[in-house]
């Protein structure tokens, strides 16, 4: 399952679930919990309140790319390296980072159950 787990994460970053809610419920799953240690602290999310966050920060930009560069998996886990670009409303023609992350996601029945996460912002 380690190469479906890493291509459904893969998939879950380039898809349109950041901007639409049933892209997003394609891809995760109605249990989902992510414990989040961010610069503001620790925060736990559940399916619902986790949608409400992306589609906070969805409003709050002009687009949401999520850049790559580390994925590993081993069994139903797959850890992520990435780097969170955004275009601001007032200035959609420069693409700036604003955080840095790492993620361990667990797959289940084809979704996105659990994710540990930390990060940190950019600037």
């Amino acid at each position: 399952m380690s190469a479906a787990a890493k291509k459904l994460l893969n998939s879950f970053f380039d898809s349109s679930a950041f901007s639409d809610k049933s892209t997003y419920e394609q891809f995760i799953h109605p249990d989902l919990q992510v414990y989040w240690h961010s610069s503001t602290g620790y925060n736990v999310y559940d399916q619902s309140s986790y949608w409400e966050l992306i589609e906070s920060a969805a409003q709050s930009y002009e687009s949401l790319r999520y850049d790559v560069s580390h994925m590993l998996s081993e069994k139903d886990e797959v850890v992520a390296r990435y780097t969170l670009y955004v275009k601001t409303i007032e200035n959609p023609n420069e693409e700036v980072p604003i955080g840095y992350f790492i993620s361990i996601w667990k797959v289940q029945d084809g979704q996105l159950i659990e994710c540990h996460q930390t990060s940190h912002p950019a600037i």
